[in-house]
């Protein structure tokens, strides 16, 4: 009696251990059943009527389908660092803020996919010269261990002492960023691979951005 059978396995291997019920008498307290009768089912005591409704619920070909043991924890979780808009000493990555309380955590298979989450900060942006994809005070990951430049993406890029989030053209001999804002800031900022007069560096590709929808 196939039915039957599913359903009493399926009760059995919810309960135990580090499973959804520990006992019994927590199942039946959450389906606001008398403990006993969660038993009877496990000892296979059930009365007539459950069988029938097995034989017909056989003929027909149902099965049933317990749900899969949720097995995400806070463990498959990380949370991203708060970094600062200001590079550390070197001048290659941002400054985390010690200071700040961490603001997202994200599911870690997602951030293998996207690069290497051990690189990645949460950078505030200020400025709508990303608008509207990317809004004055909305948050971006960073990802620092994609400094290469590949045309279209956008990144994190320090000039001076500022941090800058734009996109990335190339032209022979220099790199363009641009702001997806034409109204603000109509002309490409222009950085020379060869001068040594231009201050800056990549910091990382920006790989997610979280706003408010209000």
């Amino acid at each position: 009696m196939g039915f039957y059978n599913d359903l009493v396995e399926g009760l059995r291997n919810m309960i135990g251990p580090n499973r959804k019920y520990a006992n019994p008498t927590q199942m039946a307290k959450a389906c606001e059943v008398a403990p006993n009768q969660i038993l009877r089912y496990i000892k296979q005591e059930r009365g007539k009527h459950i069988q029938v409704l097995a034989r017909v619920l056989d003929e027909i070909g149902a099965r049933i389908i317990f749900p899969e043991e949720n097995t995400e924890n806070v463990n498959d979780f990380r949370k991203a660092p708060r970094a600062l808009a200001r590079a550390e000493q070197d001048g290659k990555n941002l400054n985390i803020d010690n200071e700040a309380q961490d603001l997202l955590a994200f599911n870690i298979n997602w951030m293998s996919e996207k690069g290497d989450p051990d690189s990645m900060k949460l950078l505030t942006v200020t400025g709508d010269a990303m608008a509207p994809r990317i809004e004055d005070g909305n948050h971006v990951l960073v990802d620092e261990s994609q400094k290469d430049f590949f045309e279209g993406r956008i990144y994190a890029v320090r000039i001076d002492e500022e941090i800058l989030v734009r996109r990335v053209a190339r032209e022979p001999g220099r790199i363009l960023l641009l702001s997806d804002n034409q109204g603000i800031s109509p002309g490409p900022i222009i950085l020379e691979s060869n001068n040594a007069a231009h201050n800056w560096a990549p910091i990382g590709r920006v790989v997610f951005v979280a706003k408010d929808l209000l």
